[in-house]
């Protein structure tokens, strides 16, 4: 077989796999077995490597290098997508305060949302794909939110900046934080050492994408976390922690933890609009 056509085939492969992982991708729907993509990505690059070796010429050389250079990519990336699960705090526990900026700038205390039940949404960025399309999704769980009066709050590695000008991409109703020095995210036990991102001049580390459901009284109801950070809750799956948390039975049930709620105040912005002054607070 000529190297043009191992060429073709190679993007015809690449091609396929990743406009179907990119629906996927956008419709926040990332299936559990993921062998026919890795399967796909590492013909691809083998069809790509073959043509290159084979000689394609200029053009079929382009198409195979970019195609083996795309499915190397996705394993690579693939790879690298697992995190740790686990957190500072339990179901059970009395949730943790903390004080940060919101999208405008202004500074936002947990504790203000004392009486109210809400989820506390902790995700990577407003540039991360995965996030944006689970977000998008819990657009989903409006009804039940309204109905039982809950707040979504979501906070991430992004600064105030990042998130003012990005926010419209999911289009959720929350009240969006910035935690771009992860203070917040180490107050609950959240970095992931492993996932890396490019910021400008400078490569931080990332939160694991965690969800977190808290009743009025200050006491996590319900954790989600996925071992892999390509997956992410599930509309329906927070529909029916919301149902099954928070009616009257469950509300009855006392909690281990008691107190006031405990945490970090960071309420000062850098230049940037980054976080910088921490301070505990009863």
């Amino acid at each position: 077989m000529s190297g043009a056509l191992l060429a073709i085939l190679a993007a015809v492969v690449m091609g396929t796999a990743g406009l179907r992982w990119l629906a996927l991708m956008r419709a926040g729907r990332i299936p559990r077995d993921a062998t026919r993509y890795l399967a796909s990505s590492a013909l691809g690059t083998l069809l790509g490597v073959a043509a290159l070796l084979r000689g394609a010429g200029v053009l079929g050389g382009v198409i195979a290098a970019l195609a083996a250079l795309a499915g190397a990519a996705f394993l690579a990336l693939y790879a690298a997508s697992g995190q740790r699960r686990g957190a500072a705090i339990a179901v059970g526990d009395r949730v943790l305060d903390f004080t940060a900026r919101d999208a405008d700038g202004r500074s936002f205390a947990l504790s203000s949302l004392a009486g109210r039940p809400f989820l506390l949404k902790f995700f990577r960025g407003h540039w991360c794909p995965y996030c944006v399309a689970e977000l998008r999704r819990w657009r989903e769980l409006t009804p039940e939110l309204v109905a039982r009066d809950i707040t979504i709050v979501a906070l991430s590695a992004d600064t105030v900046d990042e998130i003012r000008k990005h926010r419209v991409k999911h289009g959720l109703d929350a009240v969006l934080l910035a935690d771009p020095d992860l203070v917040v995210t180490d107050l609950y036990g959240l970095r992931n050492p492993r996932n890396f991102a490019p910021r400008p001049g400078v490569i931080i580390p990332l939160p694991v994408p965690t969800t977190i459901l808290v009743d009025g009284a200050g006491i996590v109801r319900w954790i989600d976390q996925s071992a892999d950070y390509l997956r992410r809750s599930e509309p329906s799956v927070v529909r029916a922690a919301i149902a099954a948390a928070l009616d009257a039975e469950a509300r009855a049930t006392p909690p281990r933890a008691a107190g006031a709620w405990q945490g970090v105040a960071v309420d000062r912005p850098s230049a940037q609009g980054s976080l910088s002054e921490v301070r505990q607070t009863s």
